[in-house]
């Protein structure tokens, strides 16, 4: 493609119709891998549900970006394949988006809880606060490199000498991402079925096509609830 032919193309407007599309085939994408992530821990297979799981996430970060743009577009901001592009290319903004759950609690500071009401309680909320936003603002960089050590094998200055995924990632560090992307999963749903914008709707209406199901897993042993239409059912 020449040089001109690319510039126009990389100018071509997206519309709102479009892009909420595209929000609803990256939510499609996100409960395929966030479903194969859960195969994969029940399966004690850790290390490779790890790094389905923060490609979960990414691409709930990617299917916010879509429905952001699709409101842009909608209130006649011009959108484009190359503005997109841009904005979709790296793997953090992504995972900006997708807003990984984190939790700060008492547990960082010694002695007893303060009482209620109290400065001493004000002081520590805001402490916590303060720390949550540090860990929000690490969360993304800590799910690349958690997920690079997912999937490489180095040689390292220490005994045995290798860093062995299959080995190293435990069912503690898929329980942390699985959990977080059935969470923001659940969340990115929940938002979408409440938006009575133009935009939400037609989202919504991708979704009812699809036909994307919510996220049955209890997420202490993840196995599947039973929901009480099938306990009926079962009777």
């Amino acid at each position: 493609m020449s040089p001109e032919k690319k510039s126009a193309h990389n100018n071509s407007p997206i519309n709102p119709d479009a892009l909420a599309r595209g929000c609803a085939y990256a939510l499609e994408q996100a409960w395929h891998l966030l479903e194969d992530a859960v195969l994969l821990i029940q399966n004690k297979r850790y290390a490779s549900s790890l790094v389905l799981a923060t490609f979960c996430l990414e691409q709930l970060g990617r299917a916010d970006i879509y429905r952001e743009n699709a409101v842009d577009a909608q209130r006649g901001k011009k959108v484009t394949l190359g503005s997109m592009e841009r904005e979709l290319k790296h793997h953090l903004p992504k995972l900006y988006r997708a807003q990984i759950p984190v939790t700060a609690t008492v547990g960082f500071f010694a002695g007893s809880p303060p009482e209620p009401g109290s400065d001493e309680e004000r002081k520590l909320a805001r402490h916590l606060e303060a720390i949550r936003g540090i860990l929000e603002e690490q969360a993304p960089h800590k799910a690349l490199a958690d997920r690079a050590r997912s999937i490489h094998v180095d040689r390292v200055h220490r005994m045995p000498g290798w860093t062995r995924p299959c080995q190293e990632i435990e069912r503690s560090d898929a329980d942390y991402y699985v959990g977080a992307a059935r969470v923001r999963y659940g969340l990115l749903r929940d938002h979408l079925r409440r938006d009575d914008s133009a935009v939400g709707k037609a989202i919504r209406a991708w979704i009812q096509k699809l036909q994307l199901p919510e996220a049955p897993w209890d997420v202490w042993t993840w196995e599947e609830e039973v929901s009480e239409s099938k306990q009926a059912a079962n009777r």
